[in-house]
């Protein structure tokens, strides 16, 4: 389970012999480690190539170098000699986000760089102080400036990208020779050209809009126009919509044992899935198949079910997910508009079947769903349903509770700071709020089942006592003033009177070295 804020991804690469594989880890100064394959034994370890975080890898043709790229503050690029865990040049790549880089397969020494409004074209230039890393940035002219995701570097060196609009760019040294369009004034693609690659003759472009299609080759290569701001005009010679909804991010072909390549490429949906992709021109191509499926997304809470080996998981994109875990598979899945924020799972002392879940959103909604069967075409098909929806809060749900008896349920929020008991054998119906004094961020049950501890963002615990439905007079407001049923905790931090006592122990340790080595001076 990861928040926003946490660095949950790490940056993958194969190797082009596929025995080793690069790891770019994420947070204070990371390391990049080469692992073998398949054996997983660490073989090399790079460092001290970003300060926080790796935004992309890739090796050379070749396999003899490796090229990173770091994220946020430096946007640093570096060529490695990775296998003697050297730095060969470095230079900063630009000053903003840069989202990937790659060798050329044909001019050794010349790498390209894509990112936030830009692309760079690289050259490892031998000059009279040694061998440098020189960069030009691709000039747009009358062309809008696009972001640049997808890109492939042609043969004889220019560079053919992607744009947001959805049109290719064809790039010869830092200046657009053309842009490429559909014909009939429609793009290539609406939206973003995520994906490009050059693969045995035919040019291949996979979009966030869930198509993948196949051009010509040499009709790309060889395009221009007369007039500086004319379009290119050109039909895919075949293309495949994925299916509803998908957004296609990344792709990459399939290899067998034997090393031998096909037609069959997995493709990553940013909308949670990966896909095998059949893209051969033939009329016994396969159609798509969903292989993978997962959140989009932070997880943003796990509850696992108290008698049986399933688990409900909520995703920040709005799914709830239930699934085996023993059989590594997902059961059934729900979709909300709001993203999720928590969830919970009660257990007999709710609902004697186990079949009903709690789901907090980040729009201050809280959903009771239960697990049915629904039959379909002659089987049962598990489904989720909705029960009661509820709205209490201004701002996200950050945590819910339930007490022992199962008779009441507490939610916090995190913007309107606010306390909200509900009584669960009446439906849910609202027994009254409290007003804290800052976001609720976690809560847990005191040894008493009728009082509930909270912490809060503040660095403050509250010991607060449950009331009782029909105990709160509900018939002018539900707000329930606190007075003597809440206990506070101020808890404070000693983290940096630690850090400044093992500093003042460092210091006299060098000032006592100091002296002894002044001694022995002085004696000889």
């Amino acid at each position: 389970v990861c928040d926003d804020n946490s660095y949950s991804d790490v940056i993958f690469q194969v190797h082009p012999s596929r025995k080793y594989f690069a790891v770019g880890e994420q947070g204070f100064e990371p390391e990049i480690l080469i692992f073998e394959y398949p054996s997983l034994k660490l073989y090399r370890i790079c460092r001290k190539g970003t300060e926080t975080s790796y935004a992309f890898l890739s090796f050379s043709p070749d396999g003899a170098k490796l090229a990173s790229l770091g994220s946020s503050p430096d946007y640093m690029l570096t060529i490695w000699d990775w296998k003697r865990e050297k730095i060969i040049l470095r230079s900063k790549a630009h000053g903003q986000d840069v989202f990937r880089v790659t060798f050329s397969t044909e001019i050794e020494g010349q790498l390209t760089t894509g990112g936030l409004g830009h692309i760079k074209f690289w050259k490892m230039a031998a000059t009279f102080t040694g061998l440098k890393l020189q960069g030009e940035l691709g000039k747009y002219g009358r062309t809008a400036i696009s972001d640049i995701e997808g890109y492939v570097e042609l043969p004889d060196g220019k560079v053919l990208s992607g744009s947001e609009w959805g049109n290719m760019l064809l790039w010869d040294g830092d200046l657009i020779k053309c842009e490429l369009s559909s014909t009939e004034n429609k793009n290539c693609h609406k939206g973003q050209i995520q994906e490009i690659f050059l693969d045995e003759g035919e040019l291949i472009t996979a979009g966030a809009d869930g198509s993948v299609k196949i051009w010509d080759f040499e009709t790309i290569d060889g395009a221009d126009v007369l007039e500086e701001d004319a379009m290119f005009p050109m039909e895919p010679m075949s293309e495949m919509h994925v299916g509803e909804g998908v957004s296609i991010i990344s792709m990459c072909k399939t290899v067998t044992e034997n090393n031998d390549t096909n037609s069959m490429w997995l493709a990553q949906d940013a909308s949670g899935g990966i896909w095998r992709l059949d893209i051969s021109v033939s009329l016994t191509k396969k159609a798509p198949e969903l292989i993978q499926s997962y959140h989009a997304g932070p997880v943003r809470g796990i509850a696992p079910c108290s008698y049986t080996h399933m688990a409900a998981s909520m995703g920040a994109d709005g799914t709830v997910r239930v699934f085996d875990y023993l059989r590594k598979h997902t059961l059934v899945r729900k979709k909300y508009k709001s993203g999720g924020s928590c969830i919970l799972w009660p257990g007999r002392n709710v609902d004697s079947k186990c079949v009903t879940l709690i789901g907090g959103f980040s729009d201050g909604v809280i959903r009771v769903m239960t697990l049915d069967y629904a039959e379909q075409e002659s089987e049962y098909e598990l489904k989720i349903s909705l029960q009661h929806a509820l709205k209490p809060h201004k701002g996200e749900v950050t945590a819910m509770i339930i007490d022992d008896e199962g008779k009441t349920l507490v939610t916090g929020s995190k913007d309107d700071c606010t306390l909200f008991f509900f009584d669960i054998t009446s439906n849910y119906l609202p027994i009254g709020f409290m007003k804290l004094e800052a976001p609720v961020t976690t809560m847990a049950w005191s040894n008493s089942s009728k009082r509930v501890l909270v912490g809060l963002s503040s660095g403050v615990v509250l010991e607060v006592e449950c009331p009782d439905s029909g105990e709160v007079d509900s018939s002018v407001t539900y707000e329930i003033q606190p007075g003597s049923k809440i206990n506070r905790y101020e808890f404070k931090s000693i983290g940096y009177k630690i850090k400044k006592a093992a500093h003042e122990m460092v210091k006299i340790k060098k000032e006592k070295s100091t002296d002894c080595r002044l001694c022995v001076d002085t004696t000889a």
